[in-house]
Protein backbone atom coordinates (compact mmCIF):
# COMPACT_ATOMS: atom_id res chain seq x y z
CA UNK A 1 0.00 0.00 0.00
CA UNK A 2 0.99 3.21 -0.72
CA UNK A 3 -0.21 6.76 0.79
CA UNK A 4 -1.63 7.93 -1.83
CA UNK A 5 -4.32 5.06 -1.95
CA UNK A 6 -5.00 6.08 1.92
CA UNK A 7 -5.53 9.80 0.67
CA UNK A 8 -7.53 8.76 -1.93
CA UNK A 9 -9.53 6.46 -0.03
CA UNK A 10 -10.61 9.39 2.75
CA UNK A 11 -11.20 11.37 -0.06
CA UNK A 12 -13.41 8.60 -1.92
CA UNK A 13 -15.66 8.82 1.88
CA UNK A 14 -15.59 12.39 2.10
CA UNK A 15 -13.35 15.41 0.63
CA UNK A 16 -11.36 17.78 2.79
CA UNK A 17 -8.98 20.48 3.23
CA UNK A 18 -5.50 18.89 4.03
CA UNK A 19 -5.59 19.86 7.67
CA UNK A 20 -9.17 18.07 7.59
CA UNK A 21 -7.39 14.71 5.98
CA UNK A 22 -4.56 14.67 8.60
CA UNK A 23 -7.26 14.89 11.60
CA UNK A 24 -8.87 12.39 10.01
CA UNK A 25 -6.39 10.32 8.89
CA UNK A 26 -4.63 10.10 12.79
CA UNK A 27 -8.16 9.43 13.86
CA UNK A 28 -8.50 6.40 11.53
CA UNK A 29 -5.75 5.14 8.94
CA UNK A 30 -2.74 6.77 11.20
CA UNK A 31 -3.63 3.90 13.98
CA UNK A 32 -2.56 1.39 10.91
CA UNK A 33 -0.53 3.33 8.25
CA UNK A 34 1.63 5.80 9.62
CA UNK A 35 1.87 9.29 7.47
CA UNK A 36 3.58 12.84 8.69
CA UNK A 37 1.74 16.13 7.75
CA UNK A 38 4.59 16.69 5.33
CA UNK A 39 3.92 13.61 3.61
CA UNK A 40 0.10 13.98 3.74
CA UNK A 41 0.22 17.17 1.91
CA UNK A 42 2.95 16.18 -0.43
CA UNK A 43 0.92 13.10 -1.95
CA UNK A 44 -1.89 15.51 -2.40
CA UNK A 45 0.27 17.61 -4.60
CA UNK A 46 1.44 14.59 -6.53
CA UNK A 47 -2.27 13.40 -6.84
CA UNK A 48 -3.34 16.97 -8.14
CA UNK A 49 -0.70 16.56 -10.43
CA UNK A 50 -1.35 13.63 -11.92
CA UNK A 51 -5.34 14.59 -12.09
CA UNK A 52 -6.14 11.87 -9.68
CA UNK A 53 -7.21 14.68 -6.97
CA UNK A 54 -8.33 18.58 -7.30
CA UNK A 55 -9.65 20.78 -5.07
CA UNK A 56 -11.74 24.10 -4.62
CA UNK A 57 -10.30 27.34 -3.37
CA UNK A 58 -12.11 28.60 -0.33
CA UNK A 59 -11.28 32.23 0.40
CA UNK A 60 -11.80 32.56 4.26
CA UNK A 61 -11.30 36.68 5.53
CA UNK A 62 -9.80 35.59 9.07
CA UNK A 63 -7.74 33.04 8.26
CA UNK A 64 -5.37 31.97 4.86
CA UNK A 65 -7.08 30.64 2.04
CA UNK A 66 -7.72 26.83 2.53
CA UNK A 67 -8.15 23.75 -0.69
CA UNK A 68 -10.98 21.40 -0.58
CA UNK A 69 -9.96 18.69 -2.44
CA UNK A 70 -12.24 15.53 -3.83
CA UNK A 71 -11.09 12.87 -5.85
CA UNK A 72 -11.61 13.05 -9.50
CA UNK A 73 -12.79 9.71 -11.51
CA UNK A 74 -8.76 9.55 -12.55
CA UNK A 75 -8.20 8.97 -8.55
CA UNK A 76 -11.38 6.84 -8.04
CA UNK A 77 -10.06 4.97 -11.12
CA UNK A 78 -6.62 4.05 -9.63
CA UNK A 79 -7.78 3.26 -6.12
CA UNK A 80 -10.49 0.71 -7.60
CA UNK A 81 -8.11 -1.20 -9.67
CA UNK A 82 -5.55 -0.97 -6.68
CA UNK A 83 -8.08 -2.91 -4.54
CA UNK A 84 -8.63 -4.98 -6.99
CA UNK A 85 -5.33 -6.23 -6.77
CA UNK A 86 -4.39 -8.36 -4.01
CA UNK A 87 -2.81 -7.15 -0.84
CA UNK A 88 0.95 -8.22 0.44
CA UNK A 89 1.11 -9.95 3.67
CA UNK A 90 2.01 -8.04 6.63
CA UNK A 91 4.44 -8.92 9.24
CA UNK A 92 4.03 -7.65 12.57
CA UNK A 93 7.48 -6.29 13.81
CA UNK A 94 7.68 -4.90 17.56
CA UNK A 95 11.18 -3.89 19.18
CA UNK A 96 9.45 -4.36 22.65
CA UNK A 97 8.70 -8.43 21.43
CA UNK A 98 12.56 -8.45 20.77
CA UNK A 99 13.42 -7.11 24.50
CA UNK A 100 10.84 -9.91 25.75
CA UNK A 101 12.91 -12.33 23.89
CA UNK A 102 15.80 -11.49 25.20
CA UNK A 103 14.48 -10.79 28.57
CA UNK A 104 16.41 -13.28 30.16
CA UNK A 105 19.49 -11.44 30.49
CA UNK A 106 17.76 -8.64 32.52
CA UNK A 107 16.11 -8.19 35.63
CA UNK A 108 12.57 -8.58 35.31
CA UNK A 109 11.93 -4.96 37.07
CA UNK A 110 13.37 -3.23 33.82
CA UNK A 111 11.01 -5.15 31.17
CA UNK A 112 8.45 -4.59 33.89
CA UNK A 113 8.71 -0.94 33.46
CA UNK A 114 8.96 -0.75 29.52
CA UNK A 115 5.78 -2.95 29.73
CA UNK A 116 3.98 -0.60 31.73
CA UNK A 117 4.60 2.08 29.35
CA UNK A 118 3.26 -0.06 26.68
CA UNK A 119 0.52 -0.53 28.15
CA UNK A 120 -0.23 2.58 28.89
CA UNK A 121 -0.38 3.81 25.34
CA UNK A 122 -2.49 0.45 24.40
CA UNK A 123 -4.70 0.76 26.86
CA UNK A 124 -5.12 4.48 25.58
CA UNK A 125 -5.17 3.42 22.10
CA UNK A 126 -7.95 1.50 22.92
CA UNK A 127 -9.99 4.26 24.57
CA UNK A 128 -9.58 6.44 21.79
CA UNK A 129 -10.92 3.40 19.43
CA UNK A 130 -14.23 3.12 21.58
CA UNK A 131 -14.45 6.63 21.11
CA UNK A 132 -14.42 6.76 17.42
CA UNK A 133 -16.49 3.90 17.65
CA UNK A 134 -19.15 5.84 19.45
CA UNK A 135 -19.13 8.61 17.12
CA UNK A 136 -19.98 6.00 14.16
CA UNK A 137 -23.20 4.68 16.27
CA UNK A 138 -24.11 8.35 16.49
CA UNK A 139 -23.75 8.97 12.35
CA UNK A 140 -27.29 8.49 11.05
CA UNK A 141 -27.82 5.17 8.95
CA UNK A 142 -26.58 6.48 5.77
CA UNK A 143 -23.02 7.38 7.18
CA UNK A 144 -22.88 4.39 8.89
CA UNK A 145 -23.55 2.58 5.90
CA UNK A 146 -21.13 4.77 3.91
CA UNK A 147 -18.29 4.03 6.68
CA UNK A 148 -19.30 0.64 7.68
CA UNK A 149 -15.90 -0.93 6.35
CA UNK A 150 -13.70 1.76 7.74
CA UNK A 151 -15.55 0.99 10.69
CA UNK A 152 -14.34 -2.72 10.56
CA UNK A 153 -10.46 -1.65 10.09
CA UNK A 154 -11.57 0.16 13.20
CA UNK A 155 -12.90 -2.99 15.09
CA UNK A 156 -9.67 -5.02 14.02
CA UNK A 157 -7.69 -2.08 15.98
CA UNK A 158 -9.94 -2.32 19.00
CA UNK A 159 -9.41 -6.37 18.95
CA UNK A 160 -5.75 -5.85 18.36
CA UNK A 161 -5.55 -3.34 21.63
CA UNK A 162 -7.82 -5.72 24.00
CA UNK A 163 -5.50 -8.71 22.98
CA UNK A 164 -2.60 -7.24 23.63
CA UNK A 165 -3.26 -5.89 26.96
CA UNK A 166 -4.83 -9.50 28.18
CA UNK A 167 -1.60 -10.78 26.55
CA UNK A 168 0.49 -7.94 29.22
CA UNK A 169 -1.46 -9.69 32.14
CA UNK A 170 0.14 -12.90 31.04
CA UNK A 171 3.43 -11.46 31.06
CA UNK A 172 3.05 -9.72 33.92
CA UNK A 173 2.32 -12.73 35.81
CA UNK A 174 5.58 -14.57 34.05
CA UNK A 175 7.55 -11.78 35.16
CA UNK A 176 6.62 -11.68 38.59
CA UNK A 177 7.23 -15.63 38.88
CA UNK A 178 10.80 -14.98 37.29
CA UNK A 179 11.38 -12.49 39.84
CA UNK A 180 10.10 -15.58 42.62
CA UNK A 181 12.38 -18.00 41.21
CA UNK A 182 15.25 -16.23 40.83
CA UNK A 183 15.38 -15.32 44.80
CA UNK A 184 14.35 -18.94 45.60
CA UNK A 185 17.07 -20.18 43.49
CA UNK A 186 15.94 -21.38 39.63
CA UNK A 187 16.41 -24.74 38.52
CA UNK A 188 18.12 -22.52 35.52
CA UNK A 189 20.51 -21.06 37.33
CA UNK A 190 23.86 -22.72 36.33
Amino acid sequence: MSLKHAVLAMLELEPGSGYDLIKRFNKSIGHFWAATHQQVYQTLNTLGEEGRVEFELVEQSDKPNKKIYSITAAGLEELRAWTSTPAKSYRYRDPLLIKLYAGGNVPSAALADDLEKHRQLHAQTLADYRETEAAFYRNDAEARRRYLLPYMTLKLGMQFEETWLRWYEEVKIVLNSTDDECKSGSPHDG
